[in-house]
């Protein structure tokens, strides 16, 4: 899927080496320490002047995560704090770890409350739907009991249901509608079924046309989603396309010998591992090796597949750190993003391999498939189709590589780095808040 569904297990969760936050304990900080996980910089909130009252904002958001430095809802509630006091609503449960997430709350943010939510192991399974569902349903009324200490929402799509009730019951609220990933267009439903369900499917993608019609600013994470969303925005509405925004990972190990393809991320059904082992397989023994970070449903039967295929590989299990993950990745030739079913844009793991300045092998549509073919980011194949990923090393060549390296590096700098990507937001958000 996209970001908000997708593959960012890793992508990263911090050391310490990047924001330093207060870790906050019943709503009270205990002590100013290097940060240990992504949050928002204490010197971006602005102090209140005498006599002034600052606004309150409400972030409702499912996949808010403290632990992911390339996490949209975190960013977006960073840049709010240092427009209001921001409090956060989001669920109790990990769709990254599958595991409850461990109730942090960390400063400027004001208080990050965890809706309890049912658990799911499988992200296409109706599980996952009525989780969602469950969240939407409890964000919405803890919206409509509370709406009246709050002069600005921001709610995340493709919740679609739980966006169209807060964005037309917000009053004068001024809203924030940030496109994530439209539903059900991305989902990987069957043609077969999208047609006997069809009702239904048009259904669910009104309450998204709905839901934007009524925002006042609009935000999307692809050019893609952008373009989409703006047909149906009212008159007025301030309208931008911000990446998702990620740290800088390190680029100093030297490259392997052997061509490497690393993976990081959720080892789930979404990805097309089968692809890239039959086009392994069918090369010279040795002479591609696959680095794998992350974990999922299908860690098991990947590495059953590479080892009963005897495919050289490692398995990093899920790392954390990023200081960790970059000298993995650095010495990787490729990232693979291969999907077999999506329609999403851009894809959290392509942030996290251009950190590390690593061009990808990518079967992704939209924005990404578009930047990789125009600024020379790596290759596009067909999802699922063994001859055109294999067509695609063929053309690999270590110098063509390295400067394939160079315009990542050039992209990331300029499109996709964190700091970049929220001074941006916080001046576009500020101008319209102002307004």
């Amino acid at each position: 899927m996209t970001p908000a569904g997708d593959s960012g297990l890793n992508s990263m969760r911090s050391n310490g080496s990047f924001d330093p936050i207060r870790q906050v304990s019943a709503g009270r900080p205990v002590s100013a320490v290097r940060a240990q996980r992504p949050g928002c910089e204490d010197e971006a909130t602005p102090q209140n002047g005498p006599g002034e009252t600052r606004k309150r904002a409400l972030v409702l958001a499912q996949s808010f995560s403290t632990d992911m430095n390339a996490n949209r809802p975190l960013s977006a509630a960073c840049v709010l704090s240092r427009l209001a006091d921001v409090e956060v609503v989001t669920t109790d449960f990990d769709h990254w770890t599958k595991k409850p997430k461990q109730k942090r709350q960390v400063e400027p943010i004001q208080r990050i409350v965890y809706l309890k939510t049912l658990p799911y192991y499988n992200n296409v399974g109706a599980m996952r739907l009525l989780s969602h569902l469950l969240f939407s349903i409890s964000a919405g009324l803890y919206f409509l009991r509370r709406r009246k200490r709050f002069a600005i929402v921001y709610v995340t799509l493709p919740f679609n249901t739980l966006a169209w009730l807060v964005l037309h019951s917000a009053g004068g609220r001024r809203t924030i509608a940030d496109v994530m990933d439209i539903w059900p267009d991305v989902l990987p439903f069957s043609q077969r079924l999208r047609r006997r369900l069809r009702p239904l499917f048009a259904a669910w993608r009104r309450f998204f046309d709905q839901a934007v019609g009524a925002a006042d600013v609009m935000m999307a994470v692809s050019d893609s989603f952008f373009q989409e969303t703006l047909k149906h925005v009212k008159a007025g509405c301030k309208s931008r396309r911000f990446y998702l925004g990620e740290v800088s990972l390190k680029r100093e190990t030297p490259k392997n010998e052997v061509l490497t393809i690393a993976y990081s991320g959720n080892l789930g059904r979404l990805y097309d591992f089968e692809t890239l082992l039959d086009v392994m397989t069918e090369a010279e023994r040795g002479s591609i090796q696959l680095y794998v970070v992350g974990d999922g449903d299908r860690r098991e039967w990947l590495l059953d597949q590479l080892k009963t295929r005897g495919l050289p590989h490692q398995y990093f299990g899920s790392v954390y750190d990023p200081d960790k993950l970059g000298a993995i990745l650095s010495r990787a030739h490729l990232g693979f993003n291969g999907f077999v079913n999506t329609s999403a844009a851009f894809s959290t793991k392509a942030c996290t391999y251009f950190a590390a300045g690593l061009p990808i092998l990518n079967s992704m549509n939209g924005d990404l498939r578009e930047l990789v073919a125009q600024r020379r980011l790596g290759f596009n194949y067909r999802g699922g189709d063994r001859e055109s990923l294999k067509q695609c090393l063929a053309q690999v060549d270590r110098g063509d590589l390295a400067s394939m390296s160079e315009n990542c590096i050039r992209f990331f700098a300029s499109d996709l780095d964190r700091n970049r990507v929220r001074e941006d937001m916080y001046e576009f958000l500020r101008q319209c808040l102002e307004e």
